[in-house]
């Protein structure tokens, strides 16, 4: 056969592979972190499972990741459901500069964060943390004064009562309490970085969050999306002895306007159907009900391709 018919054929079958892969991004935070892990576990499953070919961007904070998404540099992002929602609204840190592009694909499961103190700390409540140091400002992770307002409330606490040590993320404050210069810490439970502090410090240990009667209605004021709920003992989690309850808010997979539906359909039909292959990726996704992934979130709306998704699968709103 000619030599130019067959660099035409590798041309023609080359170009059909191309054309039949699309890459798209994958917003999260940067490795080390808990959202990275899992959205590379998510990333995998979603290749294995459809044409896509799924590339994790990480990011310093929750603004970058948002930035992102809403200016069409990402695709999909891993985030809880708050930052996104009140993002997409313009609300609290958002107000003035809201990211109207932001929609939700699908909700996952509770996502727990804690905060944490030396095994030897004489620290036992979050009450014990007024005129201690505490990790504050959060340049590049908005998210987290939110969070931690939340959580400080919910032990009758408030910024007032302790001492301010400005950082930039979740990494930089757990490296700056590996240093001794802040007292606690706050991450999420089941995090990789976690366990590498605990080995570094000697233990760590979780603290008690619901200590007030109304502890959990207290830190609803702040933001309502967010409820208690219990982590039990395991091998991948330090700090945790028995079962504790900690801050727990809705970890969604989210998706800007751009993208396009059919993707956006097969994406969201690949983590749907592939909880197993999940649980191999991460532990943490035994939490997560596929029968409750087409749930409805107060603040943010479904993109269009998903909501007709989780409609056709009757899940819509469970």
């Amino acid at each position: 056969m000619d030599f130019k018919i067959l660099w035409a054929i590798g041309v023609a079958a080359f170009s059909s592979a191309a054309l039949g892969q699309q890459t798209v991004g994958f917003a999260t935070l940067q490795p080390g972190t808990l959202l990275n892990a899992q959205a590379s576990v998510i990333a995998k499953v979603v290749q294995d499972n459809t044409k896509l070919q799924v590339r994790v961007i990480g990011h310093g904070g929750d603004t970058g990741i948002i930035d992102a998404v809403n200016s069409k540099q990402a695709d999909f992002l891993l985030l809880d459901v708050g930052e996104p929602a009140e993002a997409m609204k313009g609300e609290n840190v958002w107000k003035g500069n809201p990211k109207p592009n932001i929609r939700l694909a699908m909700s996952l499961f509770g996502f727990q964060m804690a905060f944490w103190v030396r095994k030897d700390s004489p620290i036992q409540t979050i009450a014990d943390l007024k005129g201690k140091n505490i990790p504050s400002d959060w340049v590049q992770q908005t998210s987290v004064i939110t969070h931690l307002n939340a959580l400080l409330a919910a032990g009758g606490v408030t910024l007032k009562d302790v001492k301010r040590v400005p950082t930039v993320n979740v990494i930089r404050a757990s490296e700056d309490f590996k240093s001794g210069k802040i007292d606690v810490f706050f991450f999420a439970v089941g995090a990789p970085k976690v366990q590498e502090i605990a080995a570094a410090v000697g233990g760590l240990r979780v603290l008690s969050m619901e200590i007030l009667p109304d502890s959990e209605n207290r830190m609803k004021k702040i933001r309502p999306e967010y409820y208690f709920s219990t982590v039990n003992p395991a091998p991948h989690i330090a700090g945790i002895d028995k079962p504790t309850k900690v801050q727990t808010i809705d970890f969604i997979i989210g998706v800007g306007t751009h993208v396009k539906d059919d993707v956006v359909r097969d994406f969201v039909r690949a983590v749907h159907d592939n909880k197993q292959a999940l649980v191999e990726g991460h532990p943490n996704f035994n939490a997560f009900d596929p029968s409750k992934a087409g749930k409805r979130q107060p603040r943010l709306p479904f993109h269009p391709a998903a909501e007709n998704y989780w409609k056709e699968m009757g899940l819509l709103g469970k």
